[in-house]
């Protein structure tokens, strides 16, 4: 998947969270499934404010996730993982935690503690969310062009939308895909027309 692939991906996720709730601060999202910490789901989480888990016994898929700054941290246990999310979710602060361990087993283990999840995603889930035709790309030269970009796309908002603000704000803090290349991001026609009056246009959809 390439960096722009995933850009979308994550920004489709973090529109049909934001469609539930404007803010997810305070919320905890339930990741399950192979390969879940990379489908970009745990940036949408983080970018939309709140706290997610992912589980998987995949330990070298949940170490590349780290890596790749998907994942805020990995764990081994169920305790470790609780102990990291739960002042955060108390303090309705984002953070994204991978649990390597057998899936069903510490569902199992949640279920018996009394713990319910806000949201719980499988990969399969994220794959069925739908696209929009309001999605547009436009294309950064570098990582300053792209700050330049933001800066314009984030002035022709209305004050108080605050999802597809936060997304300009946060998406180059929680996903490393989103710091260069350019932006995806979705606008009325209005909008857009506004942007194409200052030169601004996206490029052709594939």
């Amino acid at each position: 998947m390439t960096s722009n692939d995933l850009q979308i991906e994550t920004m489709r996720l973090y529109r049909a969270l934001t469609a539930q709730h404007s803010d997810w601060g305070g919320k905890l999202v339930l990741l399950t499934g192979p390969a879940c910490a990379q489908s970009g789901a745990a940036p949408a989480v983080s970018i939309a404010g709140g706290t997610s888990l992912a589980l998987d016994s995949d330990a070298a898929a949940m170490k590349a996730a780290q890596r790749s700054g998907h994942l805020d941290f990995v764990v081994n246990s169920l305790d470790e993982a609780l102990r990291a999310l739960k002042n955060e979710v108390r303090q309705k602060r984002p953070l994204s935690v991978g649990l390597i361990a057998d899936v069903n087993a510490t569902l199992a283990e949640i279920d018996e503690r009394g713990i319910v999840p806000d949201l719980r995603l499988t990969p399969e889930a994220c794959a069925h969310i739908a696209s929009g035709n309001e999605e547009l790309f436009f294309s950064a030269t570098d990582a300053a062009a792209l700050r330049e970009l933001d800066a314009v796309l984030i002035a022709i908002l209305p004050a108080d939308d605050r999802p597809r603000r936060r997304w300009l704000q946060y998406a180059p803090q929680f996903l490393r895909e989103a710091r260069t290349g350019g932006r995806w991001f979705w606008l009325s026609t209005a909008e857009l027309a506004a942007l194409t009056q200052q030169g601004i246009t996206p490029l052709p959809r594939p």
